[in-house]
C-alpha cells in the first residue's frame, strides 16, 4: 500500500487553490494504532480545538485530543480518557468554545452516560466534568454554544422516548433538561445572529424534519416536514448525515440520500426563517459515492459545504476517497464548481470513517478536519484552510482597474481613521461577529470605539486584516 501512496505524491496529487497543504492532526504514537474518525473542532483565534472517536471505540478507551496554538501549522494529540466513568466504550464526541475562549466537549460513554468536560488552558486539562443524563439509553448527541449559553440535543432511545434537549445558561455548571420532540433521529443544531435555534431531525432512512426556537428552547415551533429519506450503506458510509446552517432569514439543511442510484448530497432551503422551504436537490456536480455531508455560513452570508467524493459505485475496499468543497455565493441558490480539499486520494483504511466530519469558519477563513488512509496503516486526522475572500472569487480578472475605484486600508489603527469608501463596508472581530457597518463616502472611524487586536473588513467582495491598536 506504501509504494500506492508514493505513486500519488509522485503524481504530484494537491488540493486545488486556494486549500492550503494538508496537516496531519493524527500523531504518531504508541497509543495511536487505531482508525480515527468522526471528527469534530472549534475554532479560537489562531487556536484549533479537535476531537474524534476511533473504529475500536469498543474495546479502547481512547477519544483522540488534540490542539493548535499556530493555526493550524502543527498540531498535537493525546488520548483523552475519562477513567473515572468505568467504561471503556464511547461515541460521538462534540467540541465547542465559548465567548471567554474555555473549552467544552461532549462525549457519550456506551448506551446511557452523556458527560460534558470544560478546560480553561486550551486542552491541557480538564475540569467540571458534568452528567447530562445517565438513566437511558441515548445516541448522536449534538451542541452549540452561544456567550455563556450551552444548548445540548440527543435522541433517547429507552425510557421516554423522543428527542431530549438540556440547556446551560452558567457555562456548562448545571443544567436543565427535558423532551421537545416524541421523533427520534439525528438531530442537527445551529443559532442565527438573532439567537433562534434552529433544528434538523432525519429518522434513519425515513423522513427529515424541522423545527425552530424564538425563545432559546423553551419553547418550539410546530414541525415542518422536509422531505422523504432513501439510504443504503456501503464501504466508508453507513449513514445519511444531516447538517444545519442560518443567517438572517436563511436555513439551509443538507442530508445523503441515494434515491438517484448512489450516494448524494442534498441541499434544502429556506428564505423566510424556516417558515416554508423550497425543493430540494444535489448539490455536488460529480457522480459515485458523496457522503457526509457539511454546510455553514460564514459571517458575510456565503455557504460552504463539504463532503467526500469517490468515483466508485457501489464503494469497496479499493474506492479512492477525496474530500471535496462547494461555495455558494448566494446563501444557497446557486453553487461554484467542486474542488479538491484534500491532497491525496486514497482508500480507507475501514469500513467506516466517522458518521461526521465539520466545517468552521470565522471572519477571514474556513476549516475542515476528515479522516483518511493515506499513511497505507490507519485512518488519520489531516486539516485544511482556505481564506474565504479567494474562495469566494475563484476567477482572477484581467480587466484593469480604474485608479479612481481603487481602495486601500492601513494595517495598523490607531486613532481616528479617514477612509473614502468605494462602498458600504462591515467590520468584524476575530469570532466573526459583526462591529459596524459604514456606508460609502467620506467617513471617519474612532479606533477607540472598536475593540482592540485584530479586526477584519469586508469591502468590495474582499476581506482586509487589521490591527486596532487604539
Amino acid at each position: 500500500m506504501r509504494w500506492l501512496i508514493l505513486l500519488f505524491l509522485a503524481l504530484g496529487l494537491y488540493a486545488d487553490y486556494p486549500w492550503s497543504p494538508n496537516v496531519r492532526v493524527s500523531v504518531e504514537a504508541p497509543w495511536d494504532t487505531l482508525n480515527q474518525g468522526e471528527s469534530c473542532f472549534a475554532i479560537w483565534g489562531d487556536s484549533i480545538f479537535s476531537v474524534c472517536n476511533t473504529a475500536e471505540r469498543g474495546r479502547v478507551a481512547t477519544a483522540p485530543f488534540a490542539y493548535s496554538y499556530d493555526g493550524g501549522q502543527s498540531f498535537t494529540q493525546y488520548p483523552f480518557i475519562d477513567s473515572s466513568t468505568g467504561i471503556t466504550w464511547h461515541t460521538d464526541p462534540v467540541i465547542e468554545v465559548d465567548d471567554s475562549g474555555r473549552v467544552h466537549m461532549l462525549i457519550q460513554f456506551q448506551i446511557n452516560l452523556l458527560n460534558h468536560y470544560l478546560s480553561t488552558d486550551g486542552g491541557q486539562t480538564w475540569c467540571d466534568t458534568v452528567t447530562i443524563t445517565s438513566d437511558y439509553g441515548v445516541d448522536k448527541p449534538w451542541m452549540i454554544i452561544n456567550k455563556n449559553e450551552i444548548y445540548i440535543t440527543w435522541e433517547q432511545v429507552s425510557g421516554q422516548i423522543g428527542l431530549w434537549f438540556a440547556k446551560s445558561t452558567d457555562y456548562g455548571k448545571t443544567f436543565t433538561k427535558r423532551r421537545i420532540w416524541n421523533r427520534t433521529g439525528i438531530s442537527a443544531l445551529c443559532m442565527d445572529e438573532e439567537e433562534n435555534i434552529h433544528l434538523a431531525l432525519l429518522k434513519w432512512y425515513q423522513a427529515l424534519y424541522y423545527r425552530k426556537s424564538t425563545d432559546k428552547g423553551a419553547s418550539w415551533l410546530p414541525e415542518h416536514f422536509l422531505s422523504d429519506n432513501y439510504y443504503q450503506t456501503g464501504y466508508g458510509d453507513r449513514f445519511p448525515l444531516n447538517s444545519i446552517t442560518a443567517t438572517g432569514n436563511v436555513v439551509f439543511v443538507t442530508f445523503v440520500d441515494t434515491r438517484k442510484g448512489d450516494w448524494d448530497v442534498w441541499g434544502i432551503r429556506s428564505s423566510d426563517g424556516g417558515n416554508t422551504w423550497g425543493e430540494k436537490f444535489v448539490i455536488n456536480d460529480s457522480s459515485g459515492g458523496q457522503c457526509k455531508g457539511w454546510a455553514v455560513f460564514d459571517p458575510y452570508g456565503g455557504l460552504h459545504v463539504g463532503y467526500y467524493h469517490t468515483p466508485d459505485w457501489p464503494t469497496s475496499s479499493t474506492s479512492l476517497f477525496s474530500y471535496r468543497y462547494q461555495f455558494s455565493p448566494d446563501s444557497g441558490k446557486t453553487f461554484y464548481p467542486s474542488i479538491r480539499v484534500s491532497d491525496t486520494a486514497v482508500r480507507s483504511m475501514n469500513t467506516f470513517l466517522g458518521e461526521y466530519h465539520v466545517l468552521r469558519t470565522d471572519s477571514e477563513y474556513v476549516y475542515v478536519i476528515w479522516s483518511d488512509g493515506r499513511n497505507g496503516d490507519y485512518n488519520d486526522l489531516y486539516f485544511a484552510k482556505a481564506k474565504i475572500s479567494e474562495l469566494s472569487c475563484p476567477e482572477p480578472t484581467t480587466a484593469k482597474s480604474n485608479p479612481a475605484s481603487r481602495f486601500s486600508i492601513p494595517t495598523l489603527w490607531r486613532g481616528k481613521i479617514r477612509l473614502n469608501l468605494p462602498g458600504r463596508i462591515t467590520l468584524f472581530d476575530c469570532t466573526g461577529r459583526k462591529i459596524r457597518h459604514l456606508s460609502p463616502g467620506r467617513s471617519v472611524i474612532d479606533s477607540r470605539t472598536i475593540p482592540s487586536g485584530i479586526i477584519f473588513v469586508r469591502a468590495r467582495g474582499k476581506v482586509y486584516k487589521v490591527v486596532n491598536l487604539h
